[in-house]
């Protein structure tokens, strides 16, 4: 409970990272995604959809701290019950963008966070959670007169182990981020 806590609070700040650098410096983004996860086959589940809302503080032009919160649900006949499978991730991405013209910033990214997993079988619930890695890949297409509005589209994979498993899932998302500032 202690490392969860420990987790959340550090997920609050990095969030809120760019209210507390001030709007007017440019420092920030929010943002969120929406897409499909294609979740790992020892799992019992095939693809779910998934909703992201993301926060990052930029600690120069190439590089950025993002908090993200991440859910995927899916429902499958596991053994010949229905079974509701719901997974959610808290991170902490590192994210370097690469230098192109003004308006598509493309990137790498890599967090480390929490995965909780929860599984509802014949009306009982199990849930488990562990660390979770994440790498990825994606782009920012910025448009608007002043270029801070951005389509934003991810590919990433996730490794957790809950239920005494290591899964890997495959995540394409798309979204839109909003530049806080005047960066």
């Amino acid at each position: 409970m202690k490392r969860i806590s420990g987790l959340l609070l550090l997920m609050v700040l990095v969030v809120s990272a760019p209210a507390l650098a001030g709007i007017g410096d440019q420092n920030g983004e929010i943002g969120f995604n929406y897409g499909s996860t294609q979740l790992d086959s020892d799992t019992g589940f095939d693809s779910a959809t998934s909703l992201a809302l993301r926060g990052g503080y930029f600690l120069n032009q190439s590089f950025e701290i993002e908090g993200q919160i991440a859910s995927s649900s899916e429902d499958a006949q596991i053994a010949g019950n229905d079974a509701d499978g719901t997974f959610r991730m808290y991170m902490v991405n590192g994210l370097y963008n690469f230098q192109t013209p003004k308006e598509i910033t493309p990137y790498v990214m890599a967090g480390i966070g929490m995965a909780d997993t929860e599984v509802k079988v014949a009306g009982v619930s199990n849930t488990d959670n562990s660390t979770a890695y994440q790498v990825g890949a994606g782009s920012r297409f910025f448009f608007g007169k002043k270029k801070t509005t951005a389509f934003r589209v991810d590919l990433s994979m996730i490794q957790e182990t809950t239920f005494d498993e290591t899964s890997t899932h495959k995540n394409v998302s798309a979204g839109f981020s909003w530049k806080l500032g005047n960066r």
